[in-house]
């Protein structure tokens, strides 16, 4: 009877129509999306969460945002791009089998391939399993292999075992043994194994999928049909009949909750539950009706990959309702009839109710069959409103169907809302402007009334009786037939008002198209928008369920949130709110949510949530259990100077240019977008960044130095239960950015700072120096030529005053001579003056201006001046020459004026060194350690000491009383070429 009924079932759905009766949401990701390749043949997951997907292009770790792709451009293991299997074992590592490319394992974020040199003759792996027992099972087109130790050893065709080929799956039951699919079924159970094989035909022998239900029962599946042992294995599973015949089973899976999913090689996929199957093709539900794998994550996701990309069936709490023949309808509006019925207008102007998850249309009398229909309202005495595009309104009751246009009083024929007042009167409003009919009678109100603009878009009447009128450019509000004129309506005024809801406190809550939400409550009027959490600043309808949640739709699908929370947040502007966002991750079949006409949703009388959408009704269960909080973040890479870092925590950095890029994620595989994202990075950033959905931090010219990466996680609907994760960061400098470089170079800086002040003060030194020196070679040269020579003329003139009176012709001799010494005087003077501009390399013979110095004081004084040289006389030049000359002027003047000798001695001798000059006298000598003449203190001696030292010599002076006086100078000079040597005397 079992057979019989899924024979029957599977001919019924192979000749109606596919259908999904059960709420599942689903999504498909492709080439497109950042899939490598169409071709998905291989699921798994990972502890981590990471879901990984086989592709003829390479492998894929998705994290439910952002695809990851594995090859052989990126990782050598990968010697074939085609993954065609995928397990993970127990200690979660991660086992892939290629198409010629071998067995790859992916442990502790790195790869390796095990080949022909680990022991795989055959390196296309079809399957992979690992036992209760931990031993690795690898099947190929060449057999079936064991794991051992890193090597791989085959198995079948070996110590009496049968040989089996094509292997394409392996599973254990419970039992305990090995069921292998390939050519035939190979049961290996211990060491005994047994082969079996069909005798129908051929391709009965193709075995593609095997596996055991939680009920015990075993599923073959062959390229020619699908047997089901309901008591499990026991004999040649081939002598039982096929229950599904003549088509190609690609995979087997079963769900957590119990449910079989059958894939199809070309018919696409089938649920089995409780005796009853589904049927899903392409392309209303698949992409592609090759399906080649299936696999359920840890979040209920059933994923399967087909040739054409990749679908995720994820359990939902919405559904979307439509006609029976499943063509998308877009919705005007949705209403709550209060005698049970929902209530749905169409676009296309027609009346729908729903029965029976489908959109059935409404029998209309007919005069008001023809109207194009916008929306619908039952008054409390059970008559029917429904509101046009453009025709008025249709009333009908049990005496009949009236019509009401402009012509019967109507303000306009375009009808967008109703409400009943408390006297059983109607309000209507239209695009141009509010009518109010009693008893057949209608009112009309525009802006001249006091209306703020004519267009409507929504009705309320709250519990103190006013009337609350929605409108294009503001909100109004009418009571006992007058508009109020109040305040706070002012900052509403120019927003598209289009959603209005009055909670049970009283609070007027106000959707509006592009400026958030308000909320009007105790003189005040608060507003809510994109910066204070919400999706969107549009909201297209506004209700409250019975939780005291608020539900709003708008361009971004449907958002919850609890109106506690928003009316905390007014008073907590710093508080975040808390978010339950549904989209087409959800189940939504758009996220374009329809609006302006009321009412565009409702909150039926069972608790569910619907909503008017472009491609149907969508219809939400609230009660639905949410997951739990957001998963564990995880930093993935990092880039430093655009090239991948060798991830490490800390995360040590070589020098760089300071562009940082950090990958982060939270894997979630189901609704990822309702996952949000902070970071901080100590140091740099001020306050927490909010990252939203993007899941990378940047950071440009970032210097050198030591940081901690803060990185949040949190879901939209749990903000405050979140998860962080911390990278801590090393910089390291160049070595122009480190310690010990910039204390040399301020080492350096100090030094040069320091030299330079020093030769600064040396400079000034060497200028104060040569000023002092130039003040005593002056002081000098006025001793030695003007005092001295004004000192003879003195001597002179005062001996002709008294020859006067003896002889005038000695005075005369006497005045003649004194000229001769001040012309003397005058032309040294000139010399000395000519000497402080010029340096001319000229010069007189030395010996040759010593002796005719020696004549002129002999001839003065009358005292003899005697002059001998030896050795050859060397250049002086015209400076050395005239310090010489004045030294030794000075030192024979001395021995003049202070000694009274009676002859004096000069010597010249020249040697290859030095130049060494004497001058003796005989006079009366002095106490030479004094410094002083015997007639006091005088400045020659001190000139001469000072001469001899700018020319680098020496200078002694020997006297005693008594004794005569000895001046003795040693001047070096350069080397020259010496002459013979020879002497001269001259008296």
């Amino acid at each position: 009877m079992l057979l019989s009924a899924l024979a029957a079932a599977w001919s019924l759905l192979a000749a109606t129509p596919p259908q999904e009766p059960f709420a599942y949401s689903r999504r498909v990701w492709q080439s497109s999306n950042g899939l490598p390749e169409d071709f998905a043949q291989a699921l798994a997951e990972t502890p981590d969460g990471y879901l990984w997907i086989g592709t003829s292009g390479g492998l894929v770790r998705f994290d439910g945002s952002r695809f990851v792709v594995f090859n052989h451009e990126n990782e050598p293991a990968f010697r074939d791009e085609s993954v065609y299997s995928l397990f993970t074992s127990k200690d979660g590592t991660l086992w892939a089998g290629a198409e010629g490319g071998g067995l790859i394992r992916y442990k502790n974020g790195a790869f390796r391939v095990f080949g022909t040199a680990e022991g795989l003759s055959n390196t296309f792996v079809r399957a992979i399993f690992e036992d209760r027992h931990g031993t690795l099972w690898v099947g190929t087109d060449g057999g079936l292999f064991r794991m051992q130790h890193d090597l791989l050893t085959r198995i079948d065709g070996r110590g009496g075992l049968p040989e089996i080929q094509n292997v394409n799956s392996i599973c254990e039951d419970r039992e305990g043994r090995l069921l292998v699919g390939g050519w035939g079924l190979l049961v290996l159970s211990g060491r005994q194994a047994t082969h079996y094989s069909s005798s129908a035909n051929l391709a009965d022998n193709a075995v593609r999928a095997v596996c055991e239900t939680s009920d015990g029962a075993v599923w073959i599946g062959t390229i020619s049909g699908l047997r089901r042992l309901e008591r499990g294995l026991h004999g040649n599973p081939f002598t039982a009949p096929r229950i599904i015949r003549d088509v190609n089973i690609s995979a087997l899976h079963e769900s957590r909750s119990g449910q079989l999913w059958i894939g199809i090689y070309g018919r696409g996929l089938m649920r089995y539950e409780a005796g009853g199957i589904t049927r899903l093709t392409a392309p209303s539900l698949l992409p592609h009706n090759n399906v080649l794998s299936i696999f359920e994550d840890g979040e209920d996701s059933v994923w399967v990959g087909t040739q054409g990309g990749l679908l995720q069936l994820s359990p939902s709490a919405a559904s979307t309702i439509t006609t029976a023949d499943g063509a998308p309808l877009s919705i005007n509006t949705i209403y709550q009839d209060p005698r049970g019925d929902l209530l749905v207008t169409a676009l296309n102007g027609r009346l729908y109710r729903v029965w029976r998850q489908t959109l059935v249309p409404v029998e209309l009398p007919a005069r008001v069959r023809t109207l194009t229909l916008r929306n619908v309202f039952r008054d409390s005495v059970g008559t029917l409103w429904l509101g046009t595009d453009g025709q008025g309104i249709a009333r009908l009751s049990s005496a009949g169907t009236v019509r009401y246009t402009m012509k019967q009083g109507l303000v306009n024929d375009f009808v967008r809302a109703f409400c009943e007042d408390g006297d059983g009167s109607m309000w209507i409003g239209t695009d141009g402007g509010l009518s109010h009919w009693r008893a057949g009678r209608f009112r009309n109100f525009d802006i001249g009334n006091g209306l703020t603009y004519r267009s409507i878009r929504a009705l309320l009447l709250d519990r103190d009786g006013g009337l609350w009128v929605a409108t294009d450019g503001g909100l109004s509000r009418l009571r006992s037939g007058a508009f109020v004129n109040d305040p706070l309506l002012d900052r509403l005024r120019g927003y598209k008002i289009w959603a209005l809801h009055q909670d049970s406190e009283g609070g007027l809550w106000i959707g509006t198209h592009g400026a958030g939400l308000f909320l009007l409550k105790g003189g005040k009027l608060e507003q809510f928008t994109t910066q204070q959490g919400l999706p969107s600043n549009k909201i297209c309808f506004l209700t409250e369920d019975l939780r005291g949640n608020l539900w709003m739709s708008g361009p971004g699908g449907v958002i919850s949130v609890a109106r506690r929370d928003l009316e905390a947040l007014a008073s907590n502007p710093s508080g975040q709110l808390a978010l339950r966002v549904y989209s087409t991750a959800e189940g939504l079949s758009t996220n374009q949510m329809m609006g302006g006409v009321q009412s565009a949703g409702a909150l039926a009388s069972n608790g569910a949530l619907w909503f008017a959408t472009t491609k149907g009704a969508i219809r939400i269960e609230p009660e639905a259990p949410d997951r739990g909080g957001a998963p564990p973040v995880r930093i993935e890479q990092v880039l430093a100077d655009d090239r991948p870092a060798t991830f490490s925590n800390p995360l040590v950095l070589p020098p760089g240019a300071g562009k940082l890029e950090i990958q982060y994620t939270a894997i979630r595989l189901r609704s990822p977008e309702r996952i949000r994202f902070k970071y901080w990075m100590e140091g740099i950033d001020r306050d927490w960044t909010d990252a939203g959905l993007r899941r990378v931090a940047y950071y440009t010219n970032l210097p050198h130095g030591d940081y901690r990466f803060h990185v949040i996680a949190y879901e939209m609907n749990a903000p405050r239960n979140a998860t962080e994760e911390t990278l801590n960061i090393e910089w390291r400098p160049h070595f122009y950015q480190t310690a010990w470089f910039m204390a040399f170079w301020a080492l350096m800086a100090a030094s040069a700072a320091g030299g330079g002040y020093w030769l600064h003060v040396r400079n000034i030194r060497r200028r104060f120096a040569a000023v002092l020196e130039e003040r005593n070679r002056l002081a000098r040269e006025m001793h030695d030529t003007l005092i001295q020579g004004c000192v003879g003329v003195s001597a002179l003139l005062e001996a002709a005053s008294q020859a006067q009176r003896v002889s005038p012709q000695m005075c005369s001799g006497l005045l003649d001579r004194a000229r001769t010494e001040i012309r003397a005087a005058v032309d040294e003077a000139r010399r000395a003056v000519w000497n402080l501009r010029h340096s001319s390399e000229d010069s007189q013979d030395f010996v040759g201006a010593v002796s005719q110095l020696a004549q002129r004081i002999s001839s003065e004084t009358g005292i003899p001046v005697s002059v001998k040289s030896l050795g050859a006389p060397h250049p002086l030049g015209v400076e050395g020459q005239w310090n010489l000359l004045m030294l030794v002027r000075e030192a024979v003047q001395n021995a003049v004026a202070h000694a009274a000798p009676r002859n004096i001695a000069v010597l010249l001798a020249f040697d290859s060194r030095c130049l060494r000059v004497e001058v003796q006298d005989d006079g009366c000598g002095f106490e030479a350690s004094s410094g002083r003449s015997p007639d006091g203190p005088h400045f020659g001696l001190t000139g001469m000491r000072e001469r001899v030292e700018k020319l680098g010599g020496e200078f002694h002076l020997n006297s005693y009383p008594g004794k005569g006086t000895q001046v003795r100078l040693s001047i070096p000079v350069a080397p020259s070429t010496l002459g013979n040597q020879h002497s001269q005397v001259i008296d």
